[in-house]
């Protein structure tokens, strides 16, 4: 993969962004608690191969593609409102709060958006720190933390800030704030800075190393980033040293944490020639491989678009009728991100 730039349609690098991540989430839905061994024993030598079933059905999400939809329409209700995107995501959270809190009951849905519909309504696992960050109901910033977390869960689900923000320094601080309204450590908010601005690189054309180059410089330039970034870099010489495989990945990290998270991401992307191969790739280790498919498949997706991936994994992922919806409202929200529009609000 090299670093040029890369010609696909704005609306399919967004489609691609947010369908690539649900994949890689569905994927890594099976064997997310799963030690390697474990997977292998289970699924084969090669560990799954494409959905298998988890929740019922093969091709189910989790809880990451839903705080991600959310994030998405957060930004949505800023722009509809003319408000402060940094509230309404804040907003858009307590809705997912409320679907992870209470079994759907038509009578008490909202109206309209993405909690009127009851298959968002389905409990997946959600994370304890935004659950309780969320319950407690103050958001944090950067500058004001709510906890000490560095958990993935900031990381995993902002990638819709990248795709809808004017240039990289604004990518870069409204991921970190985005983040920082559950996480307060900054390897929670760092690494989703970091990962906003490579996917509003990725949009902007830029080859899958440049985006990430981009991500890292952000990350160092921050006076709180260099663990950051020394992941980053951690994870480029990973891959620069040869094929990376789940026995490498679990000699490096787990993704539990949001920089170990982005950092593996990085490594099964890096040198990849086949999308589909580092998706795999990403869910085949020991640790937490729905949010590291997750956050592969959103690079991935926002550099090559929809078409790089397996067609029947993108007919099959749970939710596919609701991710080209939000991706079609963004891209009529968010025209563009060279031309000096984003979102409204402060988020940092």
């Amino acid at each position: 993969m090299g670093t040029g730039a890369v010609t696909v349609e704005r609306l399919d690098r967004i489609r691609g962004c947010l369908l690539g991540g649900a994949i890689g989430d569905a994927l890594g839905a099976p064997t997310e608690f799963m030690s390697l061994n474990a997977i292998e024993a289970r699924y084969g030598p090669g560990g799954v191969t494409g959905f298998e079933v988890e929740y019922g059905r093969a091709g189910n999400i989790t809880d990451d593609t839903q705080m991600t939809l959310f994030t998405a329409e957060g930004l949505l209700d800023a722009v509809a409102a003319g408000g402060d995107s940094r509230l309404a995501i804040w907003q858009a959270y307590q809705r997912w709060y409320l679907t992870q809190t209470a079994a759907y009951r038509a009578e008490e849905a909202p109206a309209e958006g993405l909690a009127s519909r009851p298959e968002m309504w389905a409990s997946r696992a959600p994370g304890m720190t935004c659950m309780g960050s969320i319950r407690r109901g103050v958001p944090g910033t950067p500058n004001e933390p709510v906890n000490d977390s560095k958990g993935c869960g900031g990381v995993m689900r902002v990638a819709p800030v990248g795709l809808a923000v004017a240039d990289s320094a604004q990518a870069y601080r409204r991921g970190c704030g985005a983040a920082a309204l559950t996480h307060g450590h900054p390897g929670g908010w760092v690494s989703a800075g970091a990962m906003a601005v490579m996917v509003n690189q990725a949009m902007a054309g830029a080859g899958l190393e440049d985006a990430v180059i981009a991500g890292r410089d952000a990350a160092l330039a921050d006076p709180e980033g260099s663990e950051v970034a020394g992941w980053i870099d951690a994870a480029i010489a990973l891959a620069d040293a040869g094929p990376v495989d789940g026995r490498r990945i679990d000699d490096f990290g787990a993704g539990w944490v949001g920089d170990e998270a982005l950092a593996i991401a990085v490594a099964c992307s890096w040198k990849t020639v086949d999308v589909n191969v580092a998706m795999l790739v990403a869910v085949n280790h020991s640790g937490d491989t729905d949010s590291t498919g997750s956050i592969t498949g959103q690079l991935l997706g926002a550099v090559h678009g929809t078409t790089a991936f397996r067609p029947d994994w993108v007919e099959q992922v749970e939710l596919r009728d609701i991710i080209n919806d939000i991706a079609e409202r963004l891209d009529d929200a968010y025209p563009s991100t060279t031309d000096g529009s984003g979102v409204d609000g402060e988020l940092s």
